[in-house]
């Protein structure tokens, strides 16, 4: 449970990161740096934990975490670039529920009525704060990016559900390792691919904004994947995407008051307060 929590405050403190980062790079670059970077890291912790190899029964359900977050990935960045993402992003809200739900067919691990109607509860609240009326009322506003967000939550509530098998067979570094290099090379050629497109030529992914921030965030990122992945070890799947949303969106309006100076109506109080008082149930349940 303490995995949990470290994870999803590491995940909202993550975004207030790339939320900086995104005025010196973009999207795509910074994700590129992101996963670059580590990737050395896990191979070092890989390394001083004893470098195990994982058992046969890691390689699939790895490669298809891999796979799932790789699409996931080039899907997002590419919903930035052909839609409105303020009117996109109250999809992701629906990605623990992916993860509930595979997690019965594939773990066959269930949840409690009262923590489907906490989790249920949860996601409306997310979607409602995001603005998702808006999607419901303009679905012709979202255009393609509506199809390829609900791709990305289909692809993270997957992941995290493969995750959870992989790390059966293999130690937490060496997944982050094997995920984290795989994302980085598939980032790459999505960027290559759209160089070549725009340009006709080659380039590489520069950054150029403060390397103070971008260590940080570095060691961030991988204390919130980290800590996921073990938090898996005896918490459901859905539950631990829906304990990361939830904090996800409390963490994102702090930051918005104490930092950019911006203000949270009463009503979004109101769903803020439900979002803490069920996931205070839907984790000491």
């Amino acid at each position: 449970m303490s995995f949990m929590l470290v994870s999803a405050l590491a995940w909202s403190l993550l975004d207030l990161a790339r939320k900086k980062l995104t005025a010196y790079a973009q999207p795509l670059t910074l994700a590129i740096w992101l996963s670059a970077g580590v990737t050395p890291l896990y191979l070092l912790l890989w390394l001083f934990q004893g470098a195990s190899l994982p058992d046969a029964g890691y390689w699939l359900p790895g490669l298809v975490s891999l796979l799932v977050s790789a699409l996931a990935s080039v899907c997002y960045i590419r919903a930035l670039s052909v839609g409105r993402i303020a009117l996109l992003i109250p999809v992701l809200a629906f990605t623990p529920v992916v993860a509930a739900l595979l997690s019965v067919g594939l773990l066959g691990e269930r949840l409690s009525g009262v923590q489907w109607l906490a989790m249920l509860s949860i996601v409306l609240a997310i979607f409602l704060l995001h603005s998702g009326w808006n999607i419901l009322l303009r679905p012709k506003e979202a255009g393609a990016g509506l199809g390829l967000m609900l791709v990305v939550a289909l692809c993270l509530g997957t992941g995290i559900v493969f995750d959870t098998m992989a790390l059966t067979s293999a130690t937490v570094f060496f997944h982050g390792l094997i995920q984290s290099a795989g994302m980085c090379l598939v980032l790459l050629l999505a960027y290559s691919a759209d160089s070549l497109r725009r340009s006709g030529r080659l380039s590489v992914p520069n950054y150029s904004g403060p390397w103070g921030l971008l260590v940080l965030a570095l060691l961030v990122f991988i204390l919130a994947v980290s800590g996921q992945w073990l938090a898996l070890d005896d918490v459901h799947p859905g539950i631990v995407e829906t304990v990361k949303r939830s904090i996800g969106i409390i963490g994102a309006a702090c930051w918005g008051v104490w930092i950019f100076g911006e203000t949270v109506k009463p009503w979004q109080g109101l769903l803020m307060l439900l979002i803490i008082v069920a996931t205070a149930g839907l984790a000491l349940y």
